[in-house]
């Protein structure tokens, strides 16, 4: 075996199974190191829903890491038609947030099943995350109050739907459900399907 063979022997979607072992033995021994803080800072535009948010800094470690690359910027806004309906001058097409936190979470789907192949030794050739959600818009149009007659937080979505289309030369029904397991380990599903602490901070600028 050549050694351009041996080192394809190593790479496995794109990732070097050598690296990815050292880097998981360090991870293991030192967890401090690996542990992320993670914001975005959204801007007014001055027009209702449009909103310029950008992500950059985050820190790893306990260190922070900032570097003009890694400066992303994102116009949020409305569907052309929500705009026109509700009475927008001129209405335009931005990225909606809801449809950006489902694509965010589809990305991250695919990234925890994708990993979690490679550490189960499943081959994969195809895969792709399909995520729905029904959203009730009253409580945004103060149509219905924040919270229910129960004095709980008022839902505004119906359920998640994720469908999952998976194919590889070794994946069979054994490997859906370990696929279905694998899901749990993705960070945004995590996030949007648990309820975490958050009580905003308000203040004068």
């Amino acid at each position: 075996m050549t050694e351009t063979t041996q080192r394809e022997a190593r790479i496995e979607q794109g990732v070097d199974l050598e690296n990815l072992g050292a880097f998981l033995d360090y991870a293991e021994a030192n967890p401090a190191d690996v542990q992320f803080e993670l914001g975005a800072v959204g801007t007014y535009e001055g027009r209702a829903i449009h909103t310029r948010a950008k992500t950059g800094p985050y820190a790893l470690g306990g260190g922070e890491i900032d570097r003009v690359a890694r400066e992303y910027t994102y116009h949020f806004g409305g569907h052309r038609e929500v705009e026109e309906a509700v009475g927008f001058v001129d209405p335009t097409d931005r990225r909606e947030v809801i449809e950006t936190a489902l694509a965010a979470l589809s990305g991250c789907l695919n990234a925890a099943i994708s990993m979690s192949a490679i550490a189960q030794g499943v081959d994969l050739d195809e895969l792709e995350t399909t995520v729905r959600i029904e959203w009730d818009p009253f409580v945004f149009l103060w149509l219905e109050d924040v919270e229910g007659p129960d004095g709980a937080p008022r839902d505004m979505f119906g359920d998640l739907r994720v469908e999952i289309e998976v194919s590889g030369e070794n994946v069979d029904e054994t490997t859906l459900d370990e696929i279905r397991e694998w899901t749990g380990r993705s960070a945004v599903y995590n996030l949007v399907t648990l309820p975490h602490r958050c009580e905003p901070e308000v203040r004068l600028k």
